[in-house]
């Protein structure tokens, strides 16, 4: 396939779409999606109101968009955005709203619309429920954005922003695991802009065959009891609740916000296990004893996917090391760096590919400080270990004055 540019705020996309080699011009938009709110949705409960939130979905499924909850509302406030480029102009949007339900593992359905991506502002949109009854409506602006040098190579239905994130907290209580565990367990979720330019998801990094771990899940006559199990536990860990926190990451400030410990307000010093795939980085702590009773901490991450874009491990550390940092100092940001890493048994990503991953979190997060080093590194080894003798040390229960930290824009 061929691009062309053309005029205005178009893009020309020349493919051949049939065996006799015949051409067909299509034209390709960009779009910015501002989803307001709704108004006058349903009661789905005998008690309360509802806790609305939606998905859209653009030409089926091609890309997805999952909003946040709004809790104890039937009128919600979104106001989130979603800039998706290279859209066909005959595309369509389609969005589902739902009503979160916390005590049950499926969401009341309230209803759905589907419009042609075109230009509106501030549009009520009519949302039809089962039997084509009117259950409120939904307030919507499409802007189409000029074409600009930098965005006329990418592929279609790119997700271009803005950054985002997603906070799960699941309180295990043992159920997926013989531990006796009362605590919350955190998974983080960032929407990433633009993976695809970065790793081309036609050669993602497929499940490693010669791995004993990696083929107890993906091989065999026991591999789909031990999927399903992963499976669960993926569900329980990033399931959407009202109690989720969301909200934009703007800065490489807003990213270390993330890793903040809440009773210190210092960056936490912990190891984290990640894996990158389609539009997200899903993390978590590598440690935390939840994790350690799976066979594979970056499957159970990736909802036992066979293929990844990366994966491995990251954790933070000031310049200069945790030897030499002092936690009762004035908190600076540009005295951070983020050390990742290519260390998945299950996957083994290419070492080749850990500065595309340093290219795709420095353009998501510029003026970012990232270290990568090969799980192999002898620095690595000794990056961690530094890592968490601090976290061990009494250095890091000292509490940070909290006016040095801004927290993340959150969306809820």
């Amino acid at each position: 396939m061929a691009y062309s540019i053309s005029s205005g705020i178009e893009r020309t996309l020349i493919c051949p779409p049939t065996i006799n080699n015949k051409f067909k011009e299509i034209i390709y938009y960009d779009f910015h999606i501002k989803f307001h709110g709704a108004q006058n949705l349903p009661k789905m409960d005998l008690i309360g109101t509802a806790d609305p939130y939606f998905r859209a979905q653009i030409d089926d499924g091609q890309i997805e968009f999952i909003s946040s909850c709004t809790v104890n509302t039937l009128n919600p406030i979104w106001n989130e955005e979603w800039i998706v480029r290279n859209v066909p102009s005959t595309g369509k949007l389609f969005v589902t709203v739902y009503d979160k339900d916390d005590d049950t593992i499926y969401d009341d359905y309230i209803g759905n619309f589907q419009i042609d991506l075109q230009p509106i502002e501030n549009e009520f949109i009519t949302i039809y429920g089962p039997g084509n009854i009117k259950r409120g409506v939904f307030e919507l602006t499409i802007i189409s954005i000029p074409r600009s040098s930098d965005t006329l190579h990418l592929r279609p239905y790119m997700f271009d922003g803005p950054v985002r994130f997603s906070r799960h907290s699941s309180l295990t209580a043992g159920r997926l695991t013989k531990i006796n565990d009362e605590r919350l367990y955190s998974t983080w979720e960032i929407y990433l802009k633009r993976i695809d330019i970065y790793f081309d998801k036609h050669k993602k990094q497929k499940y490693n065959s010669s791995y004993q771990a990696a083929k107890s899940i993906f091989e065999g006559p026991m591999s789909h009891a031990v999927q399903s199990v992963i499976k669960q536990a993926h569900r329980v860990l990033y399931a959407k609740h009202t109690t989720n926190e969301f909200g934009l990451l703007n800065s490489n400030k807003d990213l270390w916000n993330l890793l903040i410990d809440t009773n210190t307000y210092n960056i936490k010093p912990c190891v984290y296990t990640y894996i990158i795939e389609d539009y997200t980085w899903r993390f978590s702590e590598t440690g935390a004893s939840f994790f350690v009773d799976f066979v594979s901490k970056h499957a159970l991450h990736a909802n036992c996917s066979q293929t990844v874009y990366y994966a491995g491990e990251f954790h933070p550390r000031p310049i200069g090391g945790w030897n030499q940092y002092d936690p009762n100092e004035a908190f600076d940001w540009n005295q951070w760096e983020l050390v990742i890493d290519n260390g998945s048994g299950t996957y083994a990503p290419d070492l080749k590919l850990l500065n595309k991953l340093k290219d795709l979190l420095t353009f998501n997060f510029p003026h970012l400080n990232i270290i990568t080093y090969d799980f192999k590194d002898p620095k690595l080894k000794s990056s961690i270990e530094a890592c968490r003798d601090f976290a061990k040390s009494p250095k890091s229960k000292s509490t940070k004055t909290i006016k040095y930290l801004i927290r993340s824009p959150v969306l809820h």
